[in-house]
């Protein structure tokens, strides 16, 4: 979600975020509003993100089933996901693309 490429409402995000309750847990894209973007949990609350909190999944199946391949960087040990791509190679990536540069 860095990039925010991919925008639509209800796209299923993962949340690394800033509020120790809601970390580690899925939300859907709501809106972006002003630099924030602002996720939905099943609970009904919303809450704004920077954009960098915030993880796309790996695929989404068929059912709209979002699947997420979270790995932590070697180097600045923070948590990014593989890209589909990635989850099928023979060698898994263990940094991240920041970090890959």
């Amino acid at each position: 979600m860095r990039d925010l490429r991919t925008k639509r409402k209800g796209q299923p995000v993962y949340v690394l975020g800033h509020l120790p309750e809601r970390k580690g847990t899925e939300a859907t894209f709501d809106l972006f509003n002003v630099r924030l973007a602002v996720v939905k949990f099943e609970d009904g609350e919303t809450i704004g993100y920077d954009p960098c909190e915030l993880l796309l999944p790996t695929e989404i199946d068929e059912k709209g089933i979002a699947f997420f391949e979270i790995r932590q960087c070697a180097q600045c040990e923070q948590q990014f996901v593989l890209t589909a791509d990635e989850c099928a190679a023979e060698q898994e990536r263990t940094v991240c693309p920041e970090c890959d540069g």
